[in-house]
């Protein structure tokens, strides 16, 4: 799967949440700060899923057959807070497909 970078930016009247894998840069706006962004590591499937945490909205997803362990890693740019929380309840788009 190699790295994936997330990037946030914050606009006055929108966010935007920029994805960086293998070279290619994907944009996702939203009009809302999300608290909350859920990861979800469906392995055996091959999909890698961003989502709001709060809405179940999906945010940007990666195919991959992966074939070695996957090992997650999370830094943060400048000085600042990250919770990770783990055991999270799916949300509806997933259980659907």
């Amino acid at each position: 799967l190699g790295r994936l970078i997330i990037f946030w930016f914050p606009f006055s009247h929108s966010f935007l949440y920029r994805f960086l894998h293998t070279g290619v840069m994907s944009d996702v706006h939203v009009t809302e700060h999300l608290a909350r962004i859920g990861i979800l590591l469906d392995y055996s499937s091959g999909r890698l899923l961003f989502f709001n945490a709060e809405r179940g909205l999906m945010l940007f997803a990666i195919r991959h057959k992966f074939t070695d362990a996957a090992h997650p890693a999370f830094a943060l740019e400048k000085a600042g807070v990250l919770t990770l929380c783990t055991g999270m309840e799916l949300p509806e788009f997933v259980k659907q497909s």
